[in-house]
């Protein structure tokens, strides 16, 4: 009898056992075939772009240069934006992302970035619009030192020092020149050094530097919490991320 049981119990492990095998290979096959449809997914998707890009020099390139210059690249824009001309501020913003080479045209390569970067911000552009409306005081199209200092205070529950909203300016301000003088002196202040301000283009990069520069650290509790919370507005809006997070490709 304890041989029978034996034999019946070494029979069950062997079918547990191919059982087991027909398993892993199921899965195999699935993790293959969901992996090269990936990547047909991936090549069709890179032909598109490809096409995409060249129908873009075929119109615009009236040079026929290869490349596109300022004003190729604006009308571009324009017709990617419902006939809606793109501002100098941003225009700038997504020439100077794309332009690597430095040449003051865009290469084929180059033209894809300006493309993410541009859609990427359009994305990022309601929750722009409602931190202007709120901050820029004197409807400028930029934050000045005291429309930062205002919108920092908020989304981190208490007030930065002029010393931290200037180091905010001089990084994402358009001149990218904020001036401190000393307590003591008879110059200009902090606030006094409004400059340009913060474009629109740079906003979402002026609050996500805030929340990860040492300066941007509140100790009470309540202004940690009220930043956690905007600080995923913040994220949803800018996924913001990279200058292009996979825009590309959708």
């Amino acid at each position: 009898c304890s041989s029978r049981a034996e034999a019946v119990g070494g029979r069950r492990k062997v079918a547990c056992f191919h059982s087991l095998c027909k398993m892993a290979g199921a899965v195999a096959v699935a993790v293959h075939r969901q992996r090269a449809m990936e990547q047909r997914e991936a090549r069709k998707q890179f032909m598109e772009d490809q096409l995409r890009m060249n129908r873009y020099f075929t119109k615009y390139d009236k040079t026929n240069e290869g490349t596109l210059n300022k004003d190729e690249l604006r009308a571009l824009l324009k017709d990617l934006n419902d006939g809606v001309e793109a501002t100098d501020d941003e225009f700038n913003y997504v020439f100077e992302t794309a332009d690597k080479s430095r040449t003051g045209d865009l290469s084929f390569g180059e033209l894809k970035i300006a493309l993410c970067t541009f859609k990427t911000y359009q994305r990022s552009k309601p929750f722009i619009d409602s931190v202007m409306h709120k901050y820029d005081e004197h409807k400028t199209g930029r934050l000045e030192f005291g429309d930062l200092k205002k919108m920092l205070t908020d989304i981190g529950g208490a007030e930065p020092s002029d010393e931290a909203v200037a180091d905010v300016l001089e990084r994402f301000g358009a001149k990218a020149k904020a001036k401190l003088t000393s307590a003591s002196g008879g110059a200009e202040t902090a606030s006094d050094a409004q400059e340009d301000g913060i474009p629109t283009t740079q906003t979402v990069h002026a609050i996500s530097y805030w929340y990860t520069h040492p300066k941007a650290v509140q100790d009470d509790e309540e202004g940690l919490e009220r930043g956690a919370s905007n600080k995923n507005q913040v994220e949803t809006a800018g996924k913001s991320g990279s200058v292009c997070g996979g825009c590309c490709t959708s």
